[in-house]
């Protein structure tokens, strides 16, 4: 069990264009009707109004047709039968659309919604390692911005497509049924057509791919500057900077969008164009078939509406097809996300640790491919109060990564209670562990909410009781609305010894067996410190603890200390042993209290 932020790692960014494509096409848009087909009954309701459109704008011209013929002929009953068709036809179609329309979008926000609510949950399952080698932004923009541009294409878009199709191949038998002579008018059109959309199509594919890119770099850098936003807000130069990176970030966002557009945005007059030739050809043409008696007027109106029912389609097909590159770019990344390995909860052992036993044996990891612990082996016994120090990168952080399973060593084995913690269940393992880390995770909710993370069944008066336990009134009396004061995202409103307070409080009411302390009390004032400093001897009592100290005055009580260097386990031992010895604990010890010696220098006068 986790008290605190995600512990640091070692991010490993990844190059994009450098990552070979994972599905063909095929399998993209098999993913995409999958997640259609989960609601059959609004799939079906979309499928028919959309057929039944196919259905009406094939009938439609054709009734104009005898419209057309029986006013020039005069025959007012024929007028009157055809009209009267096409008003309920017409009728029938709204009633069609306005159904269609509904499902769809139905079926478009169920869609999003079960693809953000299964990526939010692998989200808390997948291993952390993965979850490192990719900037958070970029996670957030594949939740939201590529599921909402997958949204409608996995709904309405194929759908669509198919209809299209099927409506361009309507209007070609419907044309050819009407005039043969006339339908040679839109066949030699077809090569033109057929050769603009290819090269509208091949150019989309690779700028909507961009965009995806882009449009996740803008994410990742919104998310990282707000995050930080007060230390660059403390830094003038840094401040400049981060707009001028952003500017640059948005702008190569802006260029991939207008290039994206501009691929879009071709097709609509080079459409145009090859559709304006085909009508001055059938009116031309057709014009002159009229005057002979070779077709009636009607026909050559029905011709138009049928050759407009076939250039549409045409377009709307060719738009579809220029989009569902940057969709099935998004879904690729979204099913590729969804594969992301999860943390493995097998293990034949689901009862935690009783006794805190932890021990490392010949313990080797590394980030990449440098190792990081080197062969580290160190015992702490039940109820122990052991520290591990060492300098910078010494990897005292790494032992702590690997003791709650966060990664898995490379070789050798971590025992807890004398079973190799990965024969826990994951779940079984983490209940008897608790973190408090410098900074300690908040969730929105009161204090008393996040309290409870530790232990749902606990109630309020438990945790009353724990902060007369501990001694920690004056902390809480200091909230302005005490235990139910409003906790905002991060803990922006609550002070460090505030937010410190809500960790202790979760380990006195989770009473975990393994106590994991990152110095947590070393960003208070010294009133506040000495305070939890005496809660925190109360909540070690009786419980294995294992500090990463920073400042080692603070350990100087600790039963075993172990030192750490350059990924060895260089020296062990108590305080006074260790500085016996002279060893890098005594010069580490040295430093620091030569530090708190010295007196800061006087201003200049």
């Amino acid at each position: 069990m986790i008290m605190g932020g995600p512990p640091p790692f070692m991010f490993l960014r990844i190059d994009e264009e450098k990552v070979a494509r994972k599905y063909h096409d095929r399998v993209l848009l098999a993913k995409l009707v999958g997640l259609s087909l989960k609601y059959r009954l609004y799939f079906a309701l979309t499928a028919v109004s959309i057929f039944a459109r196919i259905g009406f704008s094939i009938a439609m011209p054709f009734i104009t047709k005898f419209l057309v013929d029986s006013a020039v002929g005069g025959d007012i009953a024929a007028l009157a039968y055809w009209s009267s068709v096409f008003l309920a036809l017409t009728l029938l179609n709204l009633a069609t659309n306005f159904a269609g329309d509904y499902s769809s979008s139905y079926l478009a926000s169920r869609v999003m919604y079960d693809l953000r609510t299964a990526m939010y949950r692998h989200l808390h399952r997948v291993r952390l390692d993965q979850v490192a080698q990719e900037p958070v932004g970029k996670i957030t923009s594949r939740i939201m911005n590529d599921v909402d541009t997958i949204g409608n294409v996995a709904t309405m878009g194929l759908l669509n497509t198919i209809a299209d199709v099927i409506t361009i191949g309507g209007a070609v038998v419907m044309m050819w049924s009407l005039s043969p002579q006339l339908s040679l008018v839109a066949y030699v059109l077809i090569p033109l057509i057929a050769a603009v959309n290819f090269v509208i199509v091949k150019q989309a594919r690779r700028v909507y791919r961009e965009t995806r890119k882009k449009i996740a770099e803008v994410t990742s850098r919104i998310s990282q500057d707000v995050s930080g936003a007060a230390v660059i807000q403390a830094f003038s130069f840094r401040r400049s900077r981060n707009v001028e990176e952003f500017r640059r970030v948005n702008e190569e966002n802006l260029r991939v969008n207008v290039q994206a557009e501009a691929v879009t945005s071709a097709m609509n007059p080079a459409m145009a164009v090859i559709e304006a030739l085909g009508t001055v050809a059938l009116l031309v043409y057709g014009g002159n078939l009229a005057m002979a008696g070779l077709v009636s007027v009607g026909t050559l109106v029905a011709f138009y509406s049928y050759l407009s029912s076939f250039f549409r389609p045409i377009r709307m097909l060719v738009m579809f097809l220029t989009t569902i590159q940057s969709t099935l770019a998004a879904t690729e990344r979204v099913f590729t996300f969804l594969e992301w390995e999860p943390e493995r909860e097998e293990g034949e052992v689901e009862t935690p640790p009783q006794r805190g036993e932890v021990e490392f044996r010949n313990v080797v990891f590394g980030y990449g491919d440098s190792p990081v612990l080197k062969n580290v082996s160190f015992k702490v016994k039940p109820g122990e109060f052991a520290a591990v120090v060492g300098p910078t990168g010494a990897g005292k952080t790494t032992i702590v990564n690997l003791l709650l399973r966060f990664y898995e060593p490379w070789s050798g084995e971590i025992l807890v209670d004398g079973v190799n913690a990965q024969k826990y269940k994951l779940s079984a393992l983490r209940s008897a562990m608790v973190m408090i880390p410098q900074d300690p995770l908040l969730v929105s909710g009161t204090v008393l909410d996040n309290i409870l993370l530790a232990n749902p069944k606990a109630r309020r008066e438990d945790v009353e009781q724990a902060v007369r336990d501990l001694g920690l009134e004056f902390i809480v009396e200091s909230l302005p609305q005490g235990l139910d004061t409003p906790v905002l995202e991060g803990g922006k409103n609550l002070s460090v010894g505030q937010r410190q307070l809500v960790s202790f409080l979760r380990v006195f009411i989770a009473k975990p067996t393994i106590l994991i302390l990152d110095e947590a009390t070393s960003s208070v004032d010294p009133y506040t410190e000495a305070k939890l400093q005496e809660a925190l001897e109360k909540l070690i009592k009786g419980r294995t603890t294992i500090v990463i100290a920073h400042r080692l005055q603070t350990i100087v009580r600790a039963d075993h200390i172990i030192v750490v260097d350059d990924g060895r386990v260089v020296e062990e031992g108590t305080h006074e042993e260790l500085l016996r010895r002279g060893g890098v604990y005594a010069k580490l010890y040295g430093i620091q209290m030569e530090a708190l010696a010295a007196k800061p220098l006087a201003p200049p006068a």
